[in-house]
């Protein structure tokens, strides 16, 4: 026999409401949330509807006498951690199509890039890390990194972007948001995603002088248009972390849970594919009867089931 819910405040959520309509057990998951690894996992990810690159090159003077102040190095290499431009004619331009709303023209150009450059010795060993900035599609056609072949004044490129682009707040109240293009590098100001269109940056050091102290290097810059979306997904399992000891165990508690295995969350997701957990479509009779509360398995002290309250 199936149980009866009693009453109790409002569900907020269809899919608690329809656990509890499925006739066979009252599920309160605020009270005792489900526990175990789901078969399916709801996730909200970012993703790429479409997506364009373009390969650039140019050789750029570190600003360091290498061969005085680093006499014993001999190599390198190069990472794009930042960019900065600005919007207009002459810079970083993004028109919408007429009569195609869901693409846009993206004109890059006057885009200052900062390399992080390591050196190294001939045993590999780093010595130093310079940060270096170069303009790639300058739009000076006289800029010492000009190139009309590798490194012109600017591209235009066209991508599919059917939710539109991201917005910059206006710089004062009433007035009207610019749209932007958001780089993600390494920066902790700029090492993120956002919804509409974004650009990054990737480099291969090409050739490294110590006679002029200089650096060629390969740029592949990609314009990504993405947006966040929610899917079901297979779930796998949840990820084993591995753990690093610092101690060896010994007698008591704290040294015994420091040596053990890491903690690990077991609430688990609801799963909003078909709105009732495993454990809640058994019949209360299998399990005592009255209301269905589950809860996590483990007790203070079990280093591999430990209830986090």
């Amino acid at each position: 026999m199936a149980c009866k819910c009693k009453s109790r405040p409002r569900i907020i959520s269809n899919v608690v409401r329809s656990m509890n309509e499925s006739g066979h057990c009252c599920v309160d998951v605020c009270a005792n949330p489900i526990c175990d690894d789901p078969n399916i996992l709801g996730i909200n990810a970012p993703l790429i509807y479409d997506e364009i690159g373009v390969n650039l090159c140019t050789t750029f003077n570190l600003g360091t006498d290498i061969s005085t102040t680093y006499p014993t190095a001999t190599s390198a290499r190069l990472t794009v951690i930042d960019a900065t431009y600005t919007y207009g004619t002459g810079n970083v331009l993004i028109e919408s199509l007429t009569a195609r709303p869901n693409c846009y023209r993206i004109t890059l150009s006057n885009i200052t890039l900062q390399f992080a450059v390591t050196l190294y010795d001939n045993a590999c060993r780093p010595l130093a890390t310079l940060y270096p900035t170069a303009v790639y599609l300058p739009s000076d056609t006289s800029s010492a990194t000009y190139d009309e072949d590798t490194n012109p004044t600017s591209v235009e490129l066209e991508i599919f972007a059917p939710y539109g682009v991201s917005y910059a707040p206006a710089a004062t109240a009433g007035g009207t948001p610019t749209p932007v293009i958001n780089f993600n590098g390494l920066m902790t100001t700029n090492n993120s995603v956002t919804q509409g269109i974004n650009l990054f940056a990737m480099a291969k050091l090409l050739e490294f002088s110590l006679d002029d102290d200089t650096v060629t290097a390969g740029v592949t810059l990609v314009l990504q248009s993405l947006y966040f979306v929610g899917y079901n997904v297979k779930s796998a399992g949840k990820i084993e972390i591995p753990k690093g000891s610092i101690v060896n165990p010994e007698t008591s508690d704290c040294m015994r849970f420091v040596a053990g295995d890491l903690l690990n969350l077991k609430i688990k997701p609801l799963d909003l594919s078909c709105g009732c957990s495993q454990e809640a479509k058994q019949p209360c009779d299998n399990i005592g009867g009255g209301c269905c509360n589950f809860s996590c398995p483990g007790t203070v002290g079990d280093d591999t089931e430990v209830t986090l309250t």
